[in-house]
């Protein structure tokens, strides 16, 4: 048997897919085309990306493919899509089906990643928080924690490979766990060995909570990446109590702090536009919000009814006004972008080489235009510097 390996969404499913790529070996093929079988990580996060997953699955069974579907979706969102063509099986329980299906297996720890400088490092899997928008809590399954031993392997490994960045990722990375350790201090172990190694770390996704005084000592002391991709999704607190979300009671002052570590420190959030709950003053005071604090990016998801959610039962805005204050968010965004590139211009960052894509990536999320290097190197910010 040949098996194709594709992903949708998130970093999650990177790491999980690249996991598996290695764990087949010789069964392993690049291209669909040439797979028996293709086993396909999917999102169902939007009904957007739902839509991209199901016309994947379709494409592929029309040509005569076997799919193995894991990933979102499997409990809920996809369940339809099950044939004698479209296998489900729940991300948790991927790793026993594969091993009765052939006795393949995949590495628990990722020695590497093929022509990379940056690696992903999944911590944890699963979310029993249940914000009402959202489908992948559903989907994920339980909480689980890698053990930090494991992490930290999979982490030296990659040093020995050429990686100079580690991305901590998870459904939700303020849930990992082990006895009385905790995220905090899970940043600060992979911090230290990322020091020895000469790496640096970025976080993935963070929720606001997990901004506290702690996490600002944390960057003040080890190599974390000047970035932050905050979960966002309002800057309204009522908005935010309708979402079943904790208020953002001091992140204001924490980002604030962060800025004084170091002027450039990038914001970047998720923003979910036109919450069933949200009135335009709502609205307005994200607006002001992500101006106020000079955010770098803002990645803009209208809202998206999920099946099975609290929030798909609630009574929809008009998508015209819905579809308006998008366009009015995307266009905030493109002019913060801007601004904040604008203020980083001749600034030198420490940055990785994309080998891939002739970039390099500074620890404040700017590409760069680059030749070649190793390891960290600190690199002009140059007029034709972008963020994605």
């Amino acid at each position: 048997m040949k098996f194709a390996v594709h992903f949708f969404g998130c970093k999650v499913n990177q790491y999980d897919a690249a996991r598996w790529t290695i764990g087949l070996g010789k069964n392993y093929v690049a291209q669909p085309n040439d797979a028996d079988i293709i086993v396909l990580f999917s999102c169902v996060v939007t009904h957007k990306a739902e839509a991209e997953v199901r016309r994947f699955v379709q494409k592929w069974k029309a040509q005569g493919k076997k799919i193995i579907l894991t990933g979102c979706g499997t409990n809920i969102t996809l369940t339809d899509l099950a044939d004698e063509s479209v296998t489900l099986v729940p991300v948790d329980q991927l790793d026993s089906f594969m091993q009765q299906l052939g006795s393949f297996s995949a590495p628990k720890v990722i020695p590497f990643y093929p022509d990379r400088s940056r690696g992903f490092v999944k911590v944890e899997e699963g979310c029993n928080w249940r914000c009402t928008y959202c489908v992948s809590s559903l989907e994920r399954g339980e909480v689980g924690s890698r053990p930090l031993g494991e992490i930290l392997q999979e982490i030296r490994l990659m040093s020995e490979r050429g990686i100079s960045e580690v991305v901590l990722t998870g459904t939700n990375l303020m849930l990992w766990r082990e006895g009385e350790k905790n995220y905090l201090d899970l940043i600060e172990c992979v911090s230290k060995v990322a020091a020895e190694y000469n790496m640096r770390v970025r976080l993935s996704s963070v929720y606001p909570e997990m901004v506290n005084a702690r996490m600002i000592e944390l960057f003040s002391v080890y190599p974390l990446a000047r970035h932050l991709h905050i979960s966002l999704q309002s800057a309204s607190d009522k908005v935010l109590k309708s979402m079943n979300r904790a208020p953002l009671t001091d992140l204001t002052q924490m980002l604030l702090q962060l800025r004084n570590l170091d002027s450039g420190f990038a914001f970047t959030a998720d923003i979910i536009v036109g919450y069933p709950t949200e009135t335009e003053q709502d609205f307005l005071m994200t607006m002001s919000f992500l101006s106020d604090l000079r955010f770098s990016k803002v990645h803009v998801f209208p809202f998206s009814v999920r099946p099975g959610t609290p929030a798909s039962q609630m009574r929809t805005l008009p998508s015209t006004v819905v579809r308006k204050r998008a366009a009015l968010l995307n266009e905030l965004g493109e002019t913060l972008k801007k601004s904040f590139i604008e203020s980083q211009k001749k600034s030198y960052r420490p940055a990785v080489y994309l080998r891939s894509e002739n970039l390099a990536l500074t620890d404040n999320y700017i590409y760069v235009p680059s030749e070649p290097f190793s390891g960290i190197k600190h690199v002009p910010i140059v007029e034709n510097s972008y963020i994605m």
